[in-house]
C-alpha cells in the first residue's frame, strides 16, 4: 500500500515527500522497504536534509522498489481462479475479523484459505488509508450503507479489510466485568473456554502493536500503562502525531470532573474505563500515521509469503452449501457470484466461517436454510436447521451531536481528535440514581416481554437483561459515550451515544434473492430506558459545553441551541430533549448479536466454540457473535474475538 514514511513527524515534511512520492503512485511503484521507528520531531531543515537522501534512494530502481506485478496475487478479482478449487477453510467476508482469522489459520504452510469479500481491494484509496480523510467513504460504493427503521441508515465497510478501513479508527476496551458476564450466558460445560476478560485481554495484547507516545505526544496530555497493552502483534496503535495542542481538550477532562466528577485516567485500555482519558488510534507511526486496518495489519506485511493464502474480491456469496442428507449439518463450500454475473462454487474440506458482520452472516444462514421456518418456508427455502434465533438479539446504539461555536483559539493540531468521557449510571443520572435503580429493576419484566419476538423468549430476555442491570447499577461500566471533538460540528463538539441498549431488533430476509438487501429492524428506543438515558446524557453534554473552564473556549452552544431545546434552569425539560434526539439521533453503526453466543435456551445462535448449533463446522466470528454490547467501539474487542477463535479453530486441527 502506499503510505510512504517519514522518520520524522514533521507535517511539512510528509507534505513535501507526499508529494513527491505522487508521481510514483501513478507509475505502480509500491515501498518494500522496512518500517522505519517513531522519532520525535526534529526542524524542517533537519528533516528534509535527511529526507532529500532517503527519496533519492527511495527512486532508485533498487530492492526498496518493486513493480506491483512483481508480488505474488493472494488477492484476486477473477472468480475463475478459485471456482470447483477446494480450500481447508473458507472465509466469508474480508472485514476486521475474516482477515484476523484467515490471518493466522494461513500462519501454518500447510493449511489453504480462500477469502471471499464483495468489496474491492482499496488499500491505496487515500480515503482508506488517510485518516484526515476519515468519513470521505461514506456513502461511496466502499459503504453498504445499510437502510433501516425509522429512516436511518447504518455505516459498514465494503472493502478490503470492512469497517475496520473506512471507521474512526478509536481503540478502546469495554469493562472486564462485560466481558466476565459472556460465559453466564454459555451452558455451563462451556464456561471452561473462557469467554472472559483475562482471555480477551490476553488476545487484544496479542493482536496489538503499540507505540508508545513521544515527547510531542506526551506534552499534549498522551499517557498510557505499559502492562495494559501489546507490542509484537500485527494492528499498529498508537497517538496521532498531529493530536491536539491547543487548550480544549485539557478543559474538557478538567470539565467533566467538575460537572460530573469523571475522573482522569492515565490509560483506559486495562478493563476499568469509567473514566476520561486521551485515547490511542489504529494507525500506523511508522507509516506516516496512515490507518492500521485488518488488511493492512494481517496481509500487507506477509502478502508475498502467504502460498495458501487466496482472497477474491468484488464477489458475494449467495449461499452455504450441505451435504445432502447429513446430521448435524454438514458444509462443505460455498456458491458466489455478482448480482448480475455467474454464480460460482468453491469447496471447503474443513469448514465455512462467516466473518460477513451483523448483517450478513444471519443474512446468509437464512438464505442457506438455517433460520426461523416459518418465515423461511414463506419465501421458498427449505429449512435445513430450525434455528429462530438467527437474526434476532441485534443491539445497536444511538448518537446526538452538540457543539458551541469557539472563540477563536487556536486547535494546536490538527488531529483526529483523541479524547473521551466514559460516565457510569451514577455519573449520568447524579441524584435520580437511586430512584432510577429501583425503576430498572421494576420494569425489566415488562421490558422483556415487549423485546420477546427479537430474543429466545421473554423469560430468557428476563435473564440477560437483569445481567445487563447489575452491570451497570452495581459494576460501574460506562452507560454513556461523551466524545469531545474539535472542529465537528463546531470549534467544540461533543458526540453522545449510549452504549448499552435494552431494545432488540432482528436482521430476515425479504425474499430468496442473495442480492436483496435484508430488512433490518434495529426497534431504536423501543425500550423507554434507553430515551431516558439518551435525554440524561444530552443534558449532561450541554452542562459540559456550558460549564468551567471549557466554557471560557467558547461564546455559546450552537447545536442544538437554545431556541431548539430551551434551558429551563435545569438543562432543558425531557420532553424538548427526546423530542430532538428522536429527530436528530444517528445510529453509531456498532451493531452487534445476531448470531449471538449465547446457551441455545437464552436464544443463542452459537456455542462457546463459535459453531451454528445444528451444524458440524459452520462458525460465525463477527460482532453477530457478540451477545451483547460492550462499553467501548467495538474493534479491540472484535480482534480479540477474532484472535480466539483462530485459536478455536487450530484446536480441532
Amino acid at each position: 500500500m502506499w503510505h510512504f514514511v517519514s522518520p520524522v513527524h514533521s507535517a511539512r515534511v510528509n507534505q513535501v515527500i507526499r508529494s513527491a512520492c505522487q508521481k510514483y503512485r501513478a507509475r505502480g511503484y509500491i515501498y518494500l522497504g522496512p518500517r522505519l521507528p517513531c522519532f520525535n520531531p526534529i526542524s524542517f531543515s533537519q528533516a528534509m536534509g535527511h529526507h532529500l537522501s532517503w527519496l533519492a534512494a527511495l527512486i532508485t530502481p533498487t530492492v526498496l522498489l518493486a513493480r506491483l506485478v512483481d508480488t505474488r496475487n493472494v488477492v484476486t478479482v477473477n472468480p475463475l481462479d478459485v471456482s470447483n478449487q477446494t480450500y481447508d477453510y473458507i472465509v466469508v467476508g474480508g472485514g476486521l475479523t475474516g482477515m484476523t482469522v484467515a490471518g493466522r489459520l494461513t500462519e501454518n504452510p500447510n493449511v489453504t484459505v480462500l477469502v471471499i469479500e464483495a468489496g474491492r481491494d482499496d488499500r491505496r484509496d487515500p480515503r482508506i488509508y488517510d485518516m484526515l480523510a476519515y468519513a470521505q467513504a461514506f456513502g461511496t460504493d466502499m459503504d453498504w450503507d445499510w437502510p433501516v427503521d425509522q429512516g436511518r441508515r447504518i455505516k459498514g465497510g465494503k472493502t478490503l479489510g470492512g469497517s475496520s478501513s473506512i471507521n474512526g479508527a478509536v481503540y478502546t476496551r469495554g469493562h472486564a466485568a462485560q466481558y466476565d458476564a459472556w460465559s453466564d450466558l454459555l451452558t455451563a460445560n462451556e464456561r471452561s473456554l473462557n469467554w472472559n476478560w483475562d482471555s480477551i485481554f490476553m488476545y487484544m495484547k496479542k493482536s496489538e502493536s503499540f507505540s508508545a507516545p513521544n515527547l510531542n505526544q506526551t506534552s499534549r496530555g498522551a499517557q498510557y500503562t505499559a502492562s495494559y497493552h501489546g507490542n509484537s502483534g500485527p494492528l499498529q496503535v498508537t497517538f496521532p502525531n498531529l493530536m491536539y495542542g491547543g487548550p480544549q481538550q485539557p478543559a474538557f477532562i478538567e470539565t467533566v470532573k467538575n460537572t460530573h466528577n469523571v475522573s482522569f485516567c492515565p490509560d483506559l485500555n486495562g478493563g476499568s474505563p469509567t473514566c476520561a482519558s486521551y485515547i490511542p488510534l489504529t494507525i500506523d507511526c511508522h507509516r506516516n500515521d496512515s490507518r492500521s486496518s485488518s488488511v493492512e495489519a494481517y496481509l500487507t506485511p506477509v502478502e508475498t509469503k502467504r502460498a495458501g493464502w487466496t482472497i477474491l474480491v468484488q464477489q458475494q456469496v449467495t449461499k452455504i452449501l450441505f451435504k445432502d442428507g447429513a446430521s448435524p449439518a454438514l458444509a462443505t463450500g460455498v456458491q458466489f457470484g455478482t448480482s448480475n454475473g455467474t454464480r460460482y462454487t468453491a469447496y471447503a474440506k474443513t469448514e465455512v466461517i462467516l466473518a460477513a458482520g451483523a448483517f450478513m452472516s444471519p443474512t446468509l444462514l437464512q438464505l442457506s436454510g438455517i433460520g426461523d421456518a416459518s418465515k423461511l418456508s414463506g419465501l421458498g427455502i427449505d429449512t435445513l436447521v430450525d434455528l429462530p434465533a438467527v437474526g434476532k438479539n441485534l443491539q445497536e446504539q444511538t448518537m446526538s451531536t452538540f457543539g458551541a461555536k469557539g472563540n477563536g483559539f487556536d486547535y494546536g493540531g490538527s488531529g483526529p481528535s483523541d479524547i473521551i468521557a466514559f460516565p457510569g449510571f451514577q455519573h449520568v443520572f447524579g441524584s435520580q440514581a437511586e430512584s432510577i435503580v429501583s425503576q430498572i429493576y421494576s420494569n425489566i419484566p415488562a421490558w422483556a416481554q415487549s423485546q420477546a419476538e427479537n430474543g429466545g423468549s421473554a423469560a430468557a430476555l428476563e435473564q440477560v437483561f437483569r445481567a445487563q442491570a447489575d452491570l451497570i447499577t452495581k459494576r460501574n461500566v460506562p452507560i454513556t459515550e461523551v466524545s469531545f471533538t474539535t472542529g465537528y460540528p463546531t470549534d467544540l463538539g461533543i458526540n453522545m451515544w449510549t452504549l448499552l441498549p435494552f431494545s432488540r431488533g432482528n436482521v430476515q430476509i425479504n425474499s430468496s434473492d442473495p442480492f436483496a438487501k435484508p430488512r433490518i429492524t434495529v426497534n431504536y428506543f423501543a425500550v423507554d430506558f434507553d430515551l431516558q438515558c439518551q435525554v440524561a446524557g444530552a443534558r449532561m453534554a450541554r452542562k459540559i459545553l456550558t460549564g468551567a473552564p471549557l466554557n471560557s473556549l467558547s461564546v455559546g452552544e450552537t447545536v442544538p441551541g437554545n431556541t431548539t431545546v430551551p434551558d429551563d434552569g435545569s438543562g432543558g425539560s425531557d420532553a424538548d430533549w427526546a423530542n430532538w434526539i428522536k429527530s436528530k439521533f444517528v445510529s453509531v453503526a456498532h451493531p452487534v448479536g445476531t448470531c449471538a453466543m449465547m446457551s441455545r435456551d437464552l436464544g443463542g445462535c452459537v456455542d462457546g466454540r463459535l459453531i451454528v448449533y445444528g451444524t458440524k463446522n459452520v462458525r460465525v466470528v463477527d460482532a453477530s457473535a457478540m451477545p451483547t454490547q460492550v462499553s467501548a467501539h467495538l474493534s479491540s474487542t472484535l480482534y480479540a474475538f477474532a484472535e480466539k477463535a483462530a485459536d478455536l479453530i487450530k484446536g480441532n486441527q
